[in-house]
């Protein structure tokens, strides 16, 4: 016989995958939004990691870009465990130019927006327009396993040295970027097969962040979309278009339908490009907040 609180959790655990129109509003965790709108680095290398610490930690929703770069000392125990927290990005990542921390983990990142680009006056390796950049890392190991879109713009992953990069190999970036493209030169190291934990859809075999169970990609949305529909669709019915606030997909043509929200999101559930002026609201987070 199941126990009562066993099948509490099962069916609730099945509704919640079932009715997507739930998923944007349940379980926020308190939210602070953290504007970044320049990124500056020190020669004294203690200065520089305390620098990203007091920007990034315990951010939600970095309004700007995320920049994890020049980590460079091999006397220091980087702890980026900071980042851990944040679930939203509204311009750019770039990790470049670490050479000693050992994770950047960014577990809980579901969108990055791509409102502005990485160095976007300039090509990187004839790249331009780059949303995120992972490159010429060594001892580095990213961790995104939540990250369900790259909203615009193009990734850019090269002249990585360190082996534990190797899974980035294994990632079907197709579910991720949605109107950019991928380029990216293997680091040729041979990674260890993902967790058999995500062996368990045939279908979608051998992706994964690192070989821990936790941090396998699971597909995140419809996978064949009516061609109108530019990648966001509904997952009841591939020909339903998204909304164009949605980020991710959808159950239905209505902005209230989203599963993710590009930018904000009303209190009725609504995803919109911006916090409406009447009635008044202010932004936190994603969300639009009533000024009473």
């Amino acid at each position: 016989m199941v126990h009562f609180s066993a099948l509490f959790v099962i069916v609730f655990a099945t509704v919640l995958l079932v009715n997507c129109d739930l998923i944007p509003t349940l379980f926020q965790d308190e939210e602070k939004e953290c504007h970044v709108s320049t990124t500056t680095f020190f020669d004294n290398q203690h200065f520089h990691y305390n620098y990203l610490r007091r920007q990034y930690d315990g951010c939600t929703h970095v309004m700007g870009n995320l920049v994890i770069a020049d980590l460079s000392s091999y006397d220091i125990e980087y702890d980026l465990s900071f980042l851990q927290s944040i679930r939203y990005v509204s311009g750019h990542v770039a990790i470049f130019a670490n050479v000693n921390p050992a994770v950047v983990p960014l577990t809980r990142l579901e969108i990055i927006r791509g409102n502005t680009s990485f160095r976007d006056d300039q090509a990187i390796q004839g790249v331009s327009d780059i949303t995120l950049l992972i490159a010429v890392n060594d001892h580095t190991q990213v961790l995104m396993p939540n990250l369900k879109e790259v909203s615009s713009g193009n990734v850019l992953i090269d002249l990585n040295t360190s082996p534990d990069l190797c899974y980035l190999d294994t990632i079907d970036w197709s579910h991720i970027v949605r109107e950019g493209t991928v380029h990216m030169s293997s680091n040729n190291a041979t990674c260890p097969p993902c967790s058999r934990a995500c062996e368990l859809a045939a279908s979608w075999r051998g992706h994964c962040w690192g070989r821990a169970d936790d941090l396998c990609q699971w597909p995140t949305g419809p996978s064949q979309c009516a061609e109108e529909c530019n990648d966001r669709c509904s997952y009841k019915d591939p020909s339903v278009c998204c909304h164009d606030q949605c980020a991710v997909g959808c159950t239905g043509p209505s902005p209230r339908q989203c599963m993710l929200c590009k930018d904000y999101q009303l209190q009725d559930g609504s995803c919109v490009s911006h916090c409406p002026y009447e009635p008044w609201t202010n932004p936190r987070g994603q969300n639009c907040i009533p000024v009473e």
